[in-house]
Formats: C-alpha cells, sequence, structure tokens
C-alpha cells in the first residue's frame, strides 16, 4: 500500500524527456533482507568490481565471495597498477609482512599492515575510508576498495546474486556505522519488472497489471530520492521490490506494454497511490490525510468483488488500555462510537470514558488500534457491533482506500476494462500519456 508523497513540482513541454531521461536509473535500497548487515554475500563466481561509476575490474577469485567494512590504518606503497593481477603479483616484493591489494581512485596499489617490519621510506601511511570494504573469498580476504564512492559489483549478464535473491543492473555497497546497506542501480522498467507482480499477483489479467504498471511508474518517479542515499527501499514503505526472483511473463508483457506511461492530472506527474482492495468505495485523500486533491475523489466502486474480510473484537478493557496507551485521557471506556458517510465508510470513531471522550479522525481511526494484540485495522469500512462485555468491529478491504483498489482493478480487467479505463476509474480526470 502506498503512502501519499506530495510534490509541488511542474512537468511542462520538453522538461519531460529532460526529467525522465534522468531518471531511468532508479537505486534502490535493499532494506528487506540486508539492511544493515556485517557482511554482505555474492554467489557469483565471476564479477565486476568499480568505485562508483569509475572502470570496472573483472575479478574471478572464486565461486563466491564476500564483503564487508574495513576501518584500518595501512602504509600504502604509492604505486599503482592497472588491474589487479598485476598488484597482486607484485605482492612477492613484501614476503613476511602483512600486505593487501586494493584498488582506489588512482588505480590498483598495495597496502601494508603498519606493524611489518619493512622500511616505510616512500611510502605513505592512510587509514581506510568511509567507503572501504574488504572483499574475501574462503575466510581469506584477497583485496580491498577504498575509494570516494561505494564499491559496486556487476556481472557480464548484469545480474548480481546476493544468495538470497538476485538483482539485475548493479550493487553498491554503502557502508555505514560498519554495517553494509546493498544499494541496487537498475533501470526503472527493469526495477517494474519486479515491483509490479510484487504489488499484484503476476498471474491476474494483463489490464490490471498494465494499471498497476502505470501507477507505479508514476509513483517512482515522483518518489526518487525518498531515502536520501538511495531513491526508495524495498519494502511495502515504498514499493515491494524483490529482484529478477519475483518477476513474472504476464507483469512483465504489462510493463513492456505501457513503456514510458504515467499519469497526469493538470500536466503535473500524480501521487498514484493505491491499496489492496476497498470493500465498495474508495475515499478522497483529505479523508485520509490532509491536502485535496482533484485525482483522488472518494467513490462508490461497484466493479470490486473479492476483498478481505476482517473481524476484531475488543472487550471494553482493551479498549480502555488502547485508550490509555495512546494517550487520550478518557478514563475506562464504555462505549465507542462510529460516525459514517454516505458509502459507508467510518469517518469518525468516538471513545467514550468515565473521564472524557476523544474522537478520531482520518487514518488515525485505524492506527489507533496499532498499540493493541493484531495492530491496526485492516480498513475503515467497517460497522460495530456492542455486546455487555465488548465491542465487534466486522469489516472488510485492505489498505488505507485511496487512489486504486488492486481488486478492483482485477475486477475491472475480467470485466472487460482496458488498463486506462482502470486508472480514469480510481484516478478522477486524468491523463495517461
Amino acid at each position: 500500500m502506498k503512502k501519499l508523497v506530495f510534490t509541488a513540482v511542474l512537468f511542462a513541454g520538453c522538461i519531460f524527456s529532460t526529467v525522465f531521461a534522468n531518471a531511468q536509473t532508479v537505486k534502490v535500497g535493499l532494506e528487506k533482507y540486508f539492511k544493515n548487515s556485517p557482511s554482505i554475500s555474492i554467489s557469483d563466481s565471476l564479477i565486476k568490481i568499480s568505485i562508483g561509476n569509475g572502470e570496472k575490474n573483472a575479478i574471478g577469485l572464486g565461486k563466491s565471495y564476500v564483503m564487508k567494512p574495513i576501518s584500518k590504518s595501512y602504509y600504502s606503497i604509492d604505486k599503482y597498477y592497472k588491474t589487479y593481477n598485476l598488484a597482486e603479483n607484485q605482492l612477492f616484493h613484501y614476503i613476511g609482512n602483512s600486505c593487501i591489494p586494493v584498488l582506489t581512485d588512482k588505480g590498483w596499489t598495495i597496502y601494508i599492515t603498519t606493524d611489518s617490519k619493512i622500511s616505510k621510506n616512500g611510502m605513505t601511511k592512510v587509514t581506510t575510508g568511509a567507503n572501504a570494504v574488504v572483499l574475501s573469498v574462503n575466510g581469506y580476504n584477497k583485496f580491498i576498495v577504498d575509494g570516494n564512492a561505494s564499491a559496486r559489483v556487476s556481472t557480464n549478464n548484469d545480474v548480481v546474486n546476493l544468495t538470497k535473491a538476485k538483482y539485475r543492473g548493479e550493487i553498491a555497497m554503502y557502508v555505514n556505522n560498519a554495517t553494509i546497506t546493498p544499494i541496487n542501480f537498475l533501470d526503472m522498467e527493469q526495477y517494474l519488472y519486479s515491483v509490479v507482480p510484487s504489488e499484484m499477483p503476476g498471474s491476474w489479467p494483463v489490464e490490471a497489471l498494465k494499471a498497476q504498471s502505470v501507477a507505479a511508474r508514476t509513483y517512482t518517479t515522483n518518489a526518487l530520492g525518498k531515502h536520501g542515499v538511495y531513491d526508495l527501499c524495498d519494502t511495502v514503505h515504498c514499493q515491494s521490490y524483490n529482484g529478477i526472483n519475483n518477476e513474472y511473463p504476464n507483469s512483465t508483457t504489462a510493463v513492456q506494454g505501457t513503456l514510458g506511461k504515467r499519469l497526469y492530472s493538470n500536466n503535473k506527474l500524480i501521487d498514484a497511490v493505491y491499496f489492496s482492495s476497498d470493500g465498495g468505495a474508495t475515499l478522497s485523500s483529505e479523508d485520509v490525510w490532509n491536502n485535496a486533491l482533484p485525482y483522488l475523489v472518494g467513490k462508490k466502486d461497484n466493479y470490486e468483488k473479492d476483498c478481505k474480510k476482517w473481524e476484531r473484537i475488543f472487550t471494553y478493557t482493551d479498549l480502555t488500555n488502547i485508550a490509555s496507551k495512546k494517550g487520550y485521557g478518557v478514563g475506562t471506556v464504555t462505549d465507542l462510537v462510529a460516525g459514517y458517510n454516505e458509502n459507508g465508510i467510518v469517518t469518525s470513531l468516538t471513545f467514550k470514558g468515565n473521564l472524557g471522550t476523544k474522537t478520531v479522525t482520518k487514518e488515525e481511526i485505524r492506527s489507533a488500534f496499532n498499540v493493541s494484540a493484531d495492530g491496526s485495522l485492516s480498513s475503515r469500512n467497517f460497522t460495530v457491533t456492542k455486546g455487555t462485555d465488548s465491542v465487534t468491529l466486522t469489516g472488510k478491504g485492505y489498505g488505507h482506500s485511496c487512489g486504486m483498489s488492486q481488486y478492483g482493478a482485477k475486477a475491472m480487467a475480467e470485466a472487460g476494462k482496458n488498463y486506462i479505463d482502470i486508472l480514469k476509474f480510481y484516478y478522477t480526470g486524468v491523463e495517461v500519456k
């Protein structure tokens, strides 16, 4: 489910091609499996190593590699070589001393440990920089990468195997506080090959997948730079991304069939938020977050057929504990009262207690329950049934209900609608171009 990312940037005329030409490479922080890892394993026998966008160096030292941060002082011999092999062949000059080849911004050199007994004349004392990583094979350190940018790993077939998942493009080893978070650099369309079936089942109708492709492409373009060091993460906080392992032929066809297509309102990229299912009606942006946007207008959804149905039972003691943890100051809760809009969606929820009342609106209706055992409510499409000792919430739908319903898109496609029909239903007054 996507949260709203507001943008005030205007795109017009010839600016489009310039902006999107520069935005075709997406930087994805691989947080799901690897955030702040002490080391990263690479299961490829032949890899290419570079510093940032620098020259790629072919390395074939084993069937797999481990990279981890290194912070240490050395002496640099201040002689530079074109390849790893040339530097490695010079190590015999320093037999009996701890030394290691190093890829630097100037080329390959050799670092010697500070406790070596060899004469340091003509050498420079150095401390590895903030981006430095050491690469090992079978437990033996083979070389260091120590430059002004992160070490990057690529392969001849442009797929890097990080053991837990395979990724297209290149992997940068971003070092922070003696840990690594890999960053996947890849083409936006290839990124969508994985995002679309990660967000929507790849077996669904192709027109639904095309609608998802356009929404995801629009969302991605708006969210570039969201995380600073990288553009987006690979979790549902941004968009679910699982690398090449999750690609699906049907969804790849959908991405290719909508190449470059995005959603606009008044010649501005829209915030193409989407969610799982609404249970019968969507919500306007101002009823979920704060800003009223002309293309995010709540409406009855008579297309959606399948949706999550859910039930939550809370005793009055549970409700009292929830209100207390949230700091509502209502004392012992004696009643829970819901207000509804014309489509039966909850627009307010009031906790009544012996010390007062507290009314929550918008997304706080769901998040009010995030301190309970089962977390936030699945949706705001629910009814309240009161018993002597408890309250039962019976609902349907899953997500914030603003923008495109994925299950609704599926139903529309099954009813013969094309992806533009789907997008124009869920995003009011938009253009697809």
